[in-house]
């Protein structure tokens, strides 16, 4: 028998011809013990660089694979961010353009850009101003006509929004009851809003709808204002009050229009 090392060599073994036929299996035996186990060492150094090699390849593959996969993960979720406030936005966008073409009002659409240092829960700032034709006391608002406040501050491309929950904001309202009950909305309560100066013997329900009265210069009649939550009305008092709900969420605005009424 002839065994082929790693290096191309030949090697007799004890299974020679010559050692069979004279009967020297002794010999046979012993060179198997010194040839076998140098041999399977050769192997098994052999399979076990192969199977390292084979490994960290696998590991440098398998790490590339992994930052590509995230890298496309990443992207996958910016753009679907993208995708969500283009939405939302464009939603809003149609629901103020529908308001305008449906009362004739000239308007300036703006992106709210950062809120008041001063007070941060009540007024916001948009990136748009003066060469807009933005002008102080216009009405701001969002969807189809829910006033959100008024401008009180304008410079050349911003202007300054105060919302309908600051403490010095005052709006001339009407109740959509049978009365078409008159009073003042005034800010400083919260999250909330309240209609003073309601006249005591007008009845006023919870779920009712605020809407602008149009008594007031340049803010029509009909911009949505918010529902009634609590009426307060005390035997003592002159006039009842109503505890209102503004028809939006005044933290989360993006994108609003100026109606420019003067």
């Amino acid at each position: 028998m002839v065994i082929r090392t790693t290096k191309g060599r030949l090697i007799a073994t004890p299974e020679h011809p010559l050692l069979t036929v004279t009967g020297w299996r002794p010999i046979e035996n012993l060179t198997r013990q010194i040839f076998n186990p140098a041999l399977t060492k050769l192997h098994l150094i052999k399979a076990e660089n192969i199977t390292t090699d084979e490994i960290n390849k696998q590991q440098t593959d398998w790490q590339t694979n992994w930052t590509s996969c995230q890298s496309e993960r990443q992207e996958q979720a910016v753009l679907l961010a993208q995708y969500k406030i283009l939405t939302e936005e464009n939603k809003e966008l149609k629901s103020q353009l529908n308001f305008r073409e449906r009362k004739s009002i000239p308007s300036v659409t703006a992106r709210v850009i950062g809120k008041d240092s001063e007070d941060s829960d009540r007024a916001i700032i948009i990136n748009a101003g003066e060469l807009a034709g933005i002008k102080i006391e216009q009405p701001v608002i969002v969807g189809e006509g829910i006033l959100v406040g008024k401008i009180i501050q304008v410079e050349n491309d911003i202007s300054f929004v105060r919302l309908i929950n600051d403490n010095n904001s005052k709006i001339a309202a009407t109740i959509l009851n049978r009365k078409q009950s008159l009073g003042i909305v005034e800010g400083g309560y919260g999250l909330s809003v309240k209609m003073n100066f309601i006249p005591r013997n007008e009845i006023v329900l919870n779920n009712d709808q605020v809407i602008t009265s149009g008594l007031e210069l340049n803010v029509p009649r009909g911009l949505l204002i918010g529902t009634i939550a609590a009426i307060e009305n005390e035997a003592y008092q002159p006039f009842q009050q109503a505890i209102l709900a503004p028809a939006i969420d005044l933290s989360k605005l993006t994108v609003v229009s100026v109606l420019l009424t003067n």
